[in-house]
């Protein structure tokens, strides 16, 4: 009976093909593809990563992906990933006291004192006409008005009217910023890559994936692992806040923790 690497080969060979040319149409390395044939465990990437690097090249050779899934039993590794970084504290900024109801306040005081004293003016005057309009009136009755003299023509007054106060304008009021109860991890990919994510433990993603793909994982509440085959092919951005990607193309293995 064959082992999983005799297997590889001895389909690559029937398709005569050089693993050049298969690392080429599958965008896998020829590095791992000859650890594949020669069963290199150490020279392979983590068992994710390598599940799908088989399961791609067996359908590739025309080969089932299950069974040739069923002969590979890789020993655990596990990579130590990186700590969740500590949120930013929001800082609430003091509201300042807006200034243009102060300014109409103050001019509508200053408007009703200037009001009050135009009025008071307005009866001192009038109160001068009408004593002034009296006098001829007690002449004409005891003494006969000499010819030639005028009496006084009461002036009207024009009062300028009130201006209305102009009604301040509400200011607009900052809506709050809304706040994730957990760890909310999307992602977007520039290159064909495999990508295997548990959400609180359980799987919600695990396959290859084409370039340009966008995808939100689920709210989680505990912990996010994210694994990729090649740590510069995603843009990952975690409750709003965009992390910096590898430059490296290995495989990873990304963890968030509340």
């Amino acid at each position: 009976m064959w082992t999983l690497g005799e297997t590889l080969r001895q389909a690559r060979l029937d398709k005569s093909v050089s693993l050049a040319d298969a690392a080429r149409e599958t965008r896998i390395r020829r590095g791992y593809l000859e650890a594949l044939e020669a069963e290199d465990v150490a020279a392979l990437p983590p068992a994710v990563y390598t599940r799908g690097f088989l399961k791609t090249y067996a359908e590739y050779l025309g080969l089932n992906p299950q069974a040739m899934l069923d002969l590979y039993q890789p020993s655990a590794r596990r990579e130590p990933g990186p700590a969740l970084r500590p949120a930013v504290p929001h800082i609430v900024i003091p509201r300042q006291i807006p200034l243009r109801p102060v300014l109409y306040g103050i001019s509508g005081v200053a408007f009703v004192v200037m009001a009050g004293f135009a009025w008071s003016w307005y009866q001192d005057v009038q109160h001068s006409l009408n004593l002034t309009d009296s006098g001829p009136r007690l002449a004409r009755l005891g003494t006969p008005t000499p010819e030639g003299a005028r009496l006084p023509t009461a002036i009207p007054i024009l009062l300028a009217s009130p201006t209305p106060t102009p009604a301040p304008t509400p200011e607009p009021t900052a809506s709050p910023t809304p706040v994730i109860d957990g760890i909310l991890v999307e992602f977007r990919t520039s290159a064909r890559v495999y990508i295997e994510a548990a959400v609180d433990g359980k799987q919600v993603v695990g396959e290859m994936l084409a370039p340009g793909t966008q995808r939100q994982l689920p709210l989680a509440q505990a912990s996010v692992i994210m694994r990729t085959s090649n740590g510069s092919a995603v843009d990952i951005t975690v409750n709003g806040a965009h992390q910096d990607p590898p430059i490296a193309t290995d495989p990873i293995e990304l963890t968030w923790q509340r």
